[in-house]
């Protein structure tokens, strides 16, 4: 992105403290998704997907009914959706927003981090993390789905057509797979479903975070996800998982760092500079010279990038 365009970017924001020790450390924190603002955080898109599968079901779709037994059965099993855990890093998808001003914040003056949407996030891991040893093992694909920005839909008809796009196509996928493999034999026919139904299920998973209620709407919101599959849980990704003590709990999230080359997989033990393309300021009194203190902080980071003031006439 060689000129800064506001609109293109994606707007991480967070108080003074947190902007400092963001830019100082080249982190930002992903949240398990049962720790967000959220009390319906996932619960709301599985009840989509839900609605979704049953009318398809109810009109005589036998990969929907398929796939509602599966669904069924992963509730009972591990009561939820999926087997992941959903981690969730949020931003807005404007720079000047008061609701995020007021809400977000805290006290005096606040900030936006603008990031560019584009450039992928690693996972910052402890440099003895088992997971690490072997960045080619192709399980780590399979224990590890990050998936990039997009936007949260808030409306009922936006997130009913978010979950119809799931499932739209599967039977024809399906048929297809099943086609071009059953000459090779059963087995490879086998496999070619379950690539489709795999393909399916994480659009599935994608859809169970970006669908939020609609008291939300207000903060315009855009998500970067991932999700951590393994049957001992969060045991299972030692050196990965962190936790920090929240008004919710001890909450589990990750440390996301700039992608360097991107090359190893989503797993680094190297900080490197985010993806940072300019930092607003909220509101404030100060004008000119929290815009200099902001620019001069920046770059001793290594983020020389624009600063921009609130046009927002707000007194707080």
């Amino acid at each position: 992105m060689d000129a800064l365009d506001p609109d293109q970017l994606v707007w991480h924001y967070t108080d003074g403290a947190g902007l400092i020790s963001i830019v100082t450390n080249h982190v930002l924190w992903s949240t398990a998704s049962a720790f967000l603002n959220d009390a319906h955080e996932v619960e709301l898109g599985y009840r989509r997907i839900r609605d979704e599968l049953g009318a398809r079901a109810a009109g005589g779709d036998p990969f929907a009914r398929m796939l509602q037994d599966k669904v069924d059965r992963s509730e009972q099993e591990i009561a939820g959706p999926s087997p992941g855990i959903f981690f969730i890093l949020s931003a807005a998808q404007h720079w000047d927003l008061l609701a995020m001003w007021r809400c977000y914040g805290g006290a005096g003056e606040s900030y936006a981090i603008g990031l560019d949407p584009l450039v992928p996030l690693r996972i910052l891991c402890d440099a003895d993390c088992p997971l690490v040893e072997q960045p080619s093992d192709p399980r780590i694909g399979r224990l590890i789905r990050q998936r990039p920005w997009s936007p949260v839909r808030y409306a009922l008809p936006d997130q009913q057509a978010l979950v119809a796009a799931v499932f739209e196509g599967l039977p024809e996928e399906l048929a297809a797979a099943h086609e071009l493999a059953s000459a090779a034999g059963e087995a490879d026919a086998r496999t070619g479903m379950v690539d489709a139904l795999s393909e399916t299920l994480d659009d599935m998973e994608q859809a169970l975070v970006l669908i939020k209620h609609d008291g939300f709407h207000d903060e315009r919101e855009t998500r970067h996800s991932t999700t951590l599959i393994d049957p001992a849980g969060l045991a299972g990704f030692p050196g990965v998982v962190r936790y920090r003590a929240t008004a919710y709990g001890m909450a589990p999230h990750l440390w996301l760092t700039g992608a360097g080359d991107a090359s190893g997989g989503p797993l680094t033990t190297a900080r490197m500079p985010l993806p940072i393309r300019a930092v607003a300021i909220s509101p404030t009194p100060n004008g000119a010279a929290a815009e200099e203190s902001m620019r001069a902080m920046l770059r001793t980071r290594g983020y020389d990038v624009p600063v921009l003031r609130s046009r927002i006439p707000f007194r707080g």
